[in-house]
């Protein structure tokens, strides 16, 4: 994984690093931002709900049976 994007800045982009390094995926739309479809702040907001889609989607896992 590595934070390709070219326009944004050096706080963008550590900010983009820290969310590779703790969830362990891409940071999506980095082709976006450079071509101006959409800002950081848009992209970073859908890097966040989609981890809250993730996030909703395991916890509703039916373990019932599988933990003791």
């Amino acid at each position: 994984m590595a934070v390709y994007a070219k326009k944004i800045n050096s706080k963008q982009r550590q900010c983009m690093q820290k969310y590779e390094n703790i969830c362990g995926f891409e940071f999506m739309h980095q082709e976006d931002i450079d071509t101006g479809k959409i800002t950081f702040t848009e992209a970073w907001h859908d890097n966040i709900r989609w981890l809250e889609g993730v996030l909703a989607d395991v916890t509703n896992i039916d373990v019932n049976g599988a933990i003791t």
